[in-house]
């Protein structure tokens, strides 16, 4: 009892008053938490992924207004590059008519010029009956890849581009999100001072991601890039929430029983993690600023991420340390992080010389960054490993160059004008041809 009113004038205040209310009801807390969780995982289905980019454009800028435009006037079919290679001219008029006779397929474009027929190689362009992005050309696309199984070919197209991209991205975050969780594992048991300490914290940051993702629906839809990182930056970002709590519980069980050190060492965490939370809670709403709309994307789903975790580490967190609690205490070791007071030694001997250094490199920062070169194609962005489609595209490339589509999109009515504008484009000396109604017989 001594040691009960001891921790209780420690932290008498208004956070003991709700540390001492979540721990006292932390079974039918823990019970809300389950269903919340349940709840979750059967929503995560239910959220929406955008793999278009441009929708988070915004509304004025003129690439958006274009492609509204585009939308609008224009029916866009979908259309695919296929590259036949080690085959003679005649040969190639077979795959010809066998890619015509394909279901789903409206028209090949092909002729014995060198922009359709160079070496041993032919570049069919293939124009399918459905939209540009509907489902149904994916199932096209795989009926000509089984008619033509016998060739040499290579695809390019934008036809299920998304969806591949898509699937791809989930498989390497995957992979990125088993890697980090396994690095944080090993990290927590070198530096915790329990081994049971670990599964609490990392359940507890399961708990969290669970909730955010299974709300992610209440926004309508999210961004692919924001839906593949957000547990990652999640993972992050708040982890060290359930630390704080977890040191501040085994530093008050010193003491003070089990129960009364929980209540105090949440007491005192609330305030401190909460106000440790609002500097990133800050910078994740400065991207709700950026006019690329996928800023505002990203920071709403990120700052949810961050209050769900606060509110695991709060309120569902002391349940699992109560729970696990004697198991803690058996699995006590020491602390396996070597001894580092050299770098301490080091830093008061070198402190008037450290702070002129920083300053020269990060004078020289600011003038090197200026000179960073930035990426706005991403089929320009090198990669490890490469997909089938890049490297399908860069095959072609090799052979045939490349090429830059671009839409011109001019007032209709008359004909004279809009010839004269084409002649004036294909003139150009960066412009190999340009194609419209009116140069067309």
């Amino acid at each position: 009892m001594e040691k009960q009113k001891k921790g209780d004038k420690a932290g008498g205040n208004l956070w003991l008053t709700v540390a001492s209310f979540v721990v006292d009801k932390r079974k039918a807390i823990l019970i809300l938490f389950v269903f919340a969780i349940i709840h979750s995982v059967l929503s995560i289905s239910k959220t929406q992924v955008n793999s278009d980019l441009t929708k988070y454009l915004p509304v004025e800028s003129e690439t958006r207004i274009g492609l509204s435009t585009m939308q609008e006037e224009f029916t866009t079919f979908g259309m695919a590059s296929v590259m036949i290679a080690n085959v003679t001219y005649e040969q190639a008029l077979d795959v010809v008519e066998i890619i015509e006779g394909v279901e789903g397929v409206t028209s090949v474009m092909f002729d014995n010029t060198a922009d359709f027929y160079m070496g041993t190689n032919a570049l069919l362009t293939v124009n399918v009956d459905g939209l540009d992005g509907d489902a149904e050309n994916i199932d096209t696309m795989n009926r000509v890849k089984e008619a033509i199984a016998d060739y040499d070919y290579y695809i390019n197209s934008t036809i299920g581009q998304n969806e591949a991209m898509l699937a791809q991205i989930q498989k390497d975050i995957s992979m990125i999100m088993v890697l980090a969780v396994v690095i944080i594992i090993v990290v927590l048991i070198i530096s915790s001072k329990s081994y049971m300490a670990v599964p609490v914290l990392m359940t507890t940051f399961g708990v969290a991601a669970i909730l955010n993702m299974g709300t992610n629906y209440l926004m309508g839809e999210i961004s692919t890039v924001t839906d593949s990182i957000a547990v990652v930056l999640q993972l992050a970002l708040a982890i060290d929430y359930a630390i704080i709590l977890l040191e501040r519980f085994l530093e008050e069980k010193e003491h003070m029983d089990s129960e009364t050190a929980l209540k105090v060492a949440l007491s005192k965490a609330i305030p401190e993690i909460s106000s440790s939370s609002l500097t990133t809670v800050s910078g994740m709403l400065a991207l709700c600023f950026m006019q690329f709309k996928i800023g505002y994307d990203m920071g709403i789903v990120l700052i949810k991420a961050i209050l769900l975790s606060l509110i695991s580490v709060f309120f569902f967190m002391p349940s699992l340390l109560m729970i696990f609690e004697k198991w803690i205490d058996k699995t006590m070791h020491k602390s396996l992080v070597p001894n580092v007071s050299i770098i301490g030694k080091f830093a008061s001997k070198t402190k008037y010389i450290v702070p002129p250094v920083f300053l020269v490199v990060i004078i020289a920062g600011c003038i090197i960054s200026g000179k960073t070169q930035f990426v706005y194609d991403m089929n320009n962005v090198q990669s490890a490993k490469k997909s089938e489609a890049t490297i399908a595209r860069e095959k072609i490339e090799s052979v045939f160059g490349k090429s830059n589509q671009l839409v011109v999109m001019v007032p209709s009515g008359s004909y004279e004008t809009e010839a004269k504008v084409l002649k004036e484009l294909e003139g150009l000396d960066y412009v190999s041809s340009a194609l419209g109604l009116a140069n067309q017989e």
